[in-house]
């Protein structure tokens, strides 16, 4: 082979040399991509065997207690048999988060009592006043002659509205029925004289509330069978067939305190905000919830009844004893789900990293023959150097 010969030999398979080792190079780069995507794909799988789960407690048939998933819908809306009452605040506005009806309500009736009948299911017709969201009067039908609400230059009577207007209390033609029943209840009749003997509007607000929540105590079934009564006696004004509920007061009285007690944690926070539909119950408001509790979006409050003080206090899913009946656990689902992605997904990349072993190995080979032949061709242009230049030494 001439020099001229040896030296474009040389020069293609140099070119050869630097293509495999591009070639080479390129292909260790995907394989450290693999590596970061094996990294993220175990991190992922140990995310997912961390993540937990709120779960809320409800009472079985036999009175045995059972977990539930908790979203909106298992937490905070009414149920016979979960253990204790819920309600979750955001911490942004401080507000609790309600329901689209019990927003409307909340924002409507004027008192946690009228309030609490309309939730469940009496409207503001029978007794009960109902405003709109200028505080202006839609139904009023209570006794215009009872006094004992706080006056003002419009009315004699208060009444209140969420919206700020009017005044917070006064008591209804039920209330005042079931009163006049008891005039001989010495304990009742002090309550609501202390109304009459107070100097401000401050002081009778106070004593008509501590009256009224007197007059529930002691007879609020009866209260009930006034508001039965007038909704029966109603329904037929209107044509509408007797729709007077055949439930007794034992039946509503616990359904009924559970929205007197929600009533009272919105004032407690100021206020309320409705939830968006979409997360209020299923895959997607348990999903919801977790991640806003999570990230400190949202607290969870219990109503505490049975304390020296009942109310409502914050609770804290990961550190609170059981004592609230809510719990953390893994996700069952999404571990195994998690599982089968990460199987999925690591087989993959198994494969893809065998390929480029192979060709990283074909590569190799090429390479290694390329190299000794350019050492071949190298000595063969040596030497014809040696043989061509060596007369004139």
């Amino acid at each position: 082979m001439g020099m001229a010969a040896s030296q474009a030999r040389l020069l293609s398979l140099t070119s050869r040399l630097h293509d495999v080792e591009l070639k080479a190079q390129s292909i260790e780069s995907q394989k450290i991509a693999l590596a970061t995507q094996k990294d993220e794909l175990y991190q992922n799988y140990c995310d997912a065997l961390d993540a937990t789960k709120i779960q809320v407690a409800f009472r079985n048939d036999d009175a045995t207690v059972k977990y539930v998933d908790a979203n909106f819908s298992t937490l905070c809306t009414y149920s016979d048999n979960r253990v204790k009452q819920y309600a979750l605040r955001d911490t942004k506005t401080g507000n609790l988060i309600v329901s689209q009806e019990v927003y409307d309500n909340y924002y409507i009736y004027g008192d946690k009592y009228s309030f609490a009948y309309a939730m469940v299911g009496f409207e503001g017709a029978y007794g009960f006043i109902k405003t709109d969201d200028d505080g202006e009067l839609i139904d009023d039908n209570r006794n215009q002659g009872i006094e004992v609400g706080i006056g003002n230059a419009q009315r004699d009577y208060g009444y209140t509205s969420n919206s700020g207007t009017g005044y917070s209390l006064y008591m209804t033609e039920c209330e005042q029925n079931v009163y006049d029943a008891h005039t001989d209840d010495s304990e009742l009749v002090d309550a609501f004289d202390a109304i009459e003997e107070c100097a401000s509007d401050g002081e009778k607000k106070t004593a008509l509330k501590a009256f009224r929540e007197l007059l529930y105590d002691k007879y609020s079934s009866e209260i009930y069978d006034q508001m039965d009564r007038a909704k029966e006696k109603s329904d037929k004004a209107d044509g509408i067939s007797s729709s007077s509920t055949d439930k007794t007061w034992d039946e509503y009285k616990a359904e009924f305190n559970y929205y007197v007690n929600l009533y009272e944690g919105i004032e407690q926070a100021g206020g309320c905000i409705p939830i968006d539909k979409q997360f209020q119950s299923g895959e997607n408001g348990n999903t919801w919830l977790n991640n806003m509790v999570e990230s400190g979006l949202v607290t969870i409050q219990v109503y505490e009844s049975d304390s020296s003080e009942p109310g409502w206090t914050d609770t804290n899913v990961a550190t609170s004893t059981n004592e609230n009946y809510l719990q953390e656990t893994q996700d069952e689902k999404d571990l195994k789900k998690a599982e089968a992605e990460y199987e999925y997904e690591l087989d993959k990349i198994n494969q893809k990293d065998t390929k480029f072993d192979t060709e990283l190995s074909k590569l190799e080979t090429e390479r290694t023959s390329i190299t000794t032949e350019i050492e071949s061709v190298q000595k063969v242009r040596d030497d014809n150097i040696e043989r061509t230049f060596g007369i004139f030494s």
